[in-house]
């Protein structure tokens, strides 16, 4: 069998990443990775066009040379920012016809879902399926190979975004000479991350980012909604600067080096210097006095995200929190979550050599959603050369289960105020490739439902 690759963008306030991989046995082996840090996105949408444009430029050529692949097309992941979660259901007939279904009729009715978008200034960017009927008759997960005379049916969730938001990312990623072969939300990536327990029994994936912070709720099986808050690690960062009279860039390397988001576990032994502004000299502070702030503004955004949940109409998450991303890097913020909730908590972190940071999550996770539609579409992204047989990656199973519980149990402890009603608005391989070394590879097209989808946009 031919190997591909699947090469995911994924545009971070804070850095952009790029992963190469390929689908290995029973996970994604990854082959190359970069990542550049920059200034030039802000809260998930392009600030300033040309650092963008030249931090994705910098990452592609970055990954190409750790993974010997010439870099043509990419998966791109986009943020839950402006985004609307909704079911549909289409329906393809046969008329008495004696239909084997295969991958192009399940891409029709996905198709059709996506037709059915009448949002002005809206555009779908993700159809998952829940479920398709086959001739009224059999509900199934994948109706290839089955025989239908009559109908197939799909039952979906649809993931739409503002078209000025993708237009202008697609511009400036298509702008650094690749290709976007497909678009996934990270409101359907996080399911990847989930065991299948968690996902059955309705869990809350978090990820604390620069600028946003992001939720998702998966109950039996599939996404139940998204959204995102405009809170996240640049907050705390903030925090820390002003408290401690010091500068943005000093108190990121403070909150890196000494931060903990739990008081109860901080040190008061651990002093460190802190340069003041307008001020001669240093002044000094402990772990848990920097500790108290950190804490201050992460209960903050924990207690944002229940109200978010509440507002969802969730209430119970019986599957308990995964936490990730960047900021969850920070100590302590495990545990004063669990100081919160009665649900178990856990801090996701991907298993790939090359990319055990929180931060990769979404990164991993949009090569994973591309996988699974390739499987589903029977669609082939990159062929290079021959190895056996492979499997779909598996995420680790934690597999404890908790005692279902009201809305209003989730938590020890809680102070009173206002909800916030406006809420829903490294390398894995070495660098022994110089650029004259990666050669082109023969690709085998695969249809994009993206580019048929944005083809008048750019016209």
């Amino acid at each position: 069998m031919e190997e591909h690759y699947y090469i995911s963008l994924d545009i971070g306030s804070s850095s952009v990443k790029v992963i190469v991989g390929e689908k290995f046995h029973n996970g994604i082996n990854v082959i190359g990775t970069g990542q550049t840090y920059t200034n030039g996105i802000r809260n998930g949408c392009i600030d300033d066009f040309d650092i963008a444009k030249q931090a994705i430029k910098d990452t592609i050529k970055k990954a190409a040379i750790a993974s010997g692949v010439d870099i043509k097309e990419v998966f791109l992941k986009m943020p839950i920012v402006n985004t609307e979660i909704y079911d549909e259901k289409f329906e393809i007939p046969f008329e008495g016809t004696e239909t084997e279904i295969n991958g192009s009729h399940i891409e029709s009715v996905l198709d059709g879902i996506r037709d059915l978008n009448d949002v002005p200034e809206t555009e779908v960017i993700g159809v998952f399926p829940m479920k398709f009927i086959v001739d009224d008759l059999h509900e199934v997960s994948d109706p290839k190979e089955m025989v239908a005379t009559q109908s197939l049916k799909v039952e979906a969730g649809v993931i739409a975004t503002s078209k000025s938001l993708l237009i202008n990312i697609i511009k400036c990623v298509e702008s650094c000479g690749v290709d976007v072969l497909e678009v996934f939300s990270d409101a359907y990536n996080y399911q990847s991350i989930l065991s299948p327990t968690e996902v059955e029994l309705g869990a809350c994936v978090i990820d604390i980012g620069e600028d946003l912070t992001q939720v998702g709720f998966y109950e039996r099986g599939n996404l139940v909604d998204a959204d995102t808050i405009e809170m996240a690690g640049r907050s705390i960062t903030t925090d820390i600067a002003k408290s401690l009279n010091t500068t943005y860039d000093n108190a990121e390397k403070i909150k890196q080096q000494y931060g903990h988001a739990f008081y109860d576990s901080a040190s008061d032994q651990d002093v460190f210097s802190v340069e003041q502004v307008n001020e001669d000299g240093h002044a000094q502070f402990t772990q848990k006095e920097l500790s108290e702030i950190i804490e201050s503004r992460v209960e903050e955004i924990f207690f944002e995200i229940f109200d978010l949940l509440q507002d969802m109409g969730i209430t119970n998450v019986n599957g308990g929190f995964i936490v990730t991303g960047g900021t969850s890097n920070l100590l302590g913020i495990k545990e004063l979550l669990q100081d919160m909730v009665n649900e178990k908590v856990r801090v996701h972190t991907p298993s790939q050599m090359g990319i055990r940071k929180p931060e990769f999550t979404s990164s991993i996770s949009t090569i994973s959603s591309g996988i699974n539609f390739d499987e589903l579409l029977d669609y082939v992204t990159m062929n290079n050369y021959d190895i056996d047989n492979v499997e779909e990656e598996t995420y680790e199973d934690v597999n404890q289960e908790t005692k279902a519980k009201p809305y209003e149990q989730w938590f020890k402890k809680k102070t009173n105020k206002d909800k916030n009603n406006d809420a829903k608005a490294s390398n894995s391989g070495t660098d022994n490739y110089s650029e004259a070394d990666y050669d082109s590879d023969s690709q085998e097209e695969k249809p994009s439902v993206f580019k048929k989808l944005m083809k008048s946009l750019f016209d």
